[in-house]
């Protein structure tokens, strides 16, 4: 009789211990299937993801670029929403818009985040054939103005394109070429609005 009596307080001993590890593993599983409550849940499972926004447009003038390969550095700062008390961060992204030229002489225009694909060096747009030459261990054909990378060499052609667009990679190593800002030209204004989306490779 004492050792049933015993085995029964050891039982009830265990009920909190065993309710508590169960409630350890469930808790999570159950927040994962309903990651969110009240009257907004339903729309929250629906919801688009979060994109960022800018913090404030970049606007060029047509004039600010009188000749082809006429180029001008830029930050951008865009707003990502962030759920923590601070409720978002501010990411700022080096670009750089230039003048390319047309068959019918008319102002084209690329605008490309400066962040490297490869490793995140800032490159920059270099103007000077022969410093490419020298500097980055390519040499381009007469003509051809690039970007390249201080860092590790990669150099991307702004008039060339690949699956995604202009800016192909030239020469060295990295995989893809840069991110695009995207951008509207309205009379002799240029907005730049908002960039691709993605990341380092």
């Amino acid at each position: 009789m004492k050792f049933e009596r015993r085995e029964f307080i050891k039982t009830l001993l265990a009920i909190p211990v065993i309710g508590g590890i169960s409630a350890l593993f469930i808790s999570p599983f159950v927040r994962f299937l309903k990651p969110s409550s009240g009257p907004l849940a339903t729309a929250e499972i629906f919801k688009q993801p979060d994109k960022p926004s800018p913090v404030r447009e970049i606007s060029f003038g047509v004039s600010d670029f009188p000749e082809n390969w006429s180029f001008k550095y830029f930050m951008f700062q865009e707003s990502n929403r962030e759920y923590t008390s601070v409720g978002e961060q501010i990411k700022t992204i080096p670009g750089v818009i230039v003048r390319t030229p047309t068959s019918d002489g008319s102002p084209d225009f690329v605008v490309f985040s400066r962040v490297c694909p490869h490793l995140g060096c800032v490159f920059n747009f270099v103007p000077i054939e022969e410093e490419v030459a020298k500097g980055y261990n390519y040499a381009p054909p007469p003509g051809q103005k690039v970007f390249a990378c201080p860092c590790h060499l990669s150099v991307y052609d702004p008039m060339q394109t690949d699956t995604k667009g202009r800016g192909k990679v030239v020469s060295g190593p990295a995989p893809r070429s840069p991110f695009k800002f995207n951008f509207v030209r309205n009379g002799d204004r240029i907005l730049v609005s908002s960039l691709e989306s993605g990341g380092i490779s």
